[in-house]
């Protein structure tokens, strides 16, 4: 979706005035030089008609939703993050990590970005100490974040009844993937991503988006089922202790080992960092993660964290970077 500009501006508020003046306009001007009541029923008419051509030009705009024609002509464009009535929502904050403990020397003294939220004070926040690397623990309603992000793995679930906020298209179903109720500003990037690799001749697409509790139970147990609870806690997450339903991660293309290797994945690794994205689940970093490499599965944590963590091409775990476990507890 196209940002506005002075130019986009002058044109939604000029073609506006075009839209509602010209048949007012008229109306006015045939009311001064004719009287005739029928005359004037007539020009009401074409008025009306006036109004619904010059309207034609708009709609157009509502059909191709996230085009920059719809931008100028209808003044919906991308725009900044807000927090709406005070309510918890996802927004990107700069801010300094400063852990008590010493880092590797590839991460200290590094300013990063994360996702953090703004509480109500009806929220439930519980202070659960600090992490090995020094990084704050709380729990809000339920929900784990460190350092101000939100962490859902092994050992930090989120509750069954969880479902994201401030999300490009809102989850309607309990029951169902959706692979456009992203986190804006991770779908944002996700665009200019998926736009830059088509410029070089890559097609990416979200395969899996968010997911809500009740899909990722059935799609567990499907799993256990056919190949075992040991083999599937490898490669698939427990009801709850899924990414996917925070609606900051997705799968793309094609989410099996066959994507590893081609040359889409390998795009995707070496360019996910620049739009704000990690590979989640890294190379030879199990034992942190406690899933398979899935070179397939992103998620966002804004791009000053993604770089730090990218690391030349040997990704550093969020666990790793955090000083966080990944492990169930039975």
């Amino acid at each position: 979706m196209c940002k506005a500009t002075l130019i986009t501006n002058i044109i939604f508020y000029l073609y506006t005035f075009i839209w509602i003046g010209v048949p007012i306009l008229y109306l006015i001007m045939f009311r001064l030089y004719k009287s005739n009541r029928k005359s004037y029923l007539n020009a009401l008419k074409y008025a009306l008609i006036m109004f619904i051509v010059l309207f034609i030009p708009k709609l157009f705009g509502y059909i191709f939703y996230d085009s920059c024609y719809n931008c100028t002509i209808n003044h919906i464009c991308e725009k900044e993050t807000k927090d709406k009535d005070n309510e918890s929502e996802f927004v990107i904050s700069e801010e300094k990590n400063e852990p008590t403990t010493k880092k590797t020397e590839n991460i200290s003294s590094t300013t990063t970005t994360t996702i953090s939220t703004t509480t109500k004070k009806s929220d439930n926040v519980v202070y659960n100490g600090v992490s090995s690397k020094g990084y704050k623990i709380e729990t809000i309603n339920g929900v784990t974040y460190v350092d101000g992000m939100i962490i859902v793995n092994k050992t930090y679930p989120v509750p069954q009844d969880y479902v994201p906020t401030n999300t490009y298209k809102t989850p309607t179903s309990a029951t169902k993937v959706c692979n456009d109720c992203i986190n804006l500003e991770a779908y944002n990037a996700w665009q200019e991503m998926k736009a830059d690799a088509q410029a070089v001749g890559l097609n990416l697409w979200i395969q899996s988006g968010y997911r809500p509790y009740k899909l990722q139970e059935s799609l567990y147990n499907g799993y256990v089922k056919r190949d075992g609870k040991e083999a599937a806690d490898k490669y698939s997450a427990r009801a709850g202790y899924s990414e996917h339903q925070t609606a900051l991660c997705f799968d793309i293309n094609n989410p099996s080992k066959s994507f590893n290797g081609t040359v889409e994945a390998k795009w995707i690794n070496d360019n996910a960092y620049k739009y704000g994205f990690i590979i989640r689940y890294p190379q030879g970093k199990e034992d942190e993660t406690g899933y398979m490499y899935e070179s397939w599965h992103v998620r966002y944590v804004g791009k000053e964290l993604a770089l730090t963590l990218y690391n030349d091409g040997d990704w550093i775990t969020l666990e790793s970077y955090l000083g966080i476990t990944s492990k169930y507890a039975n």
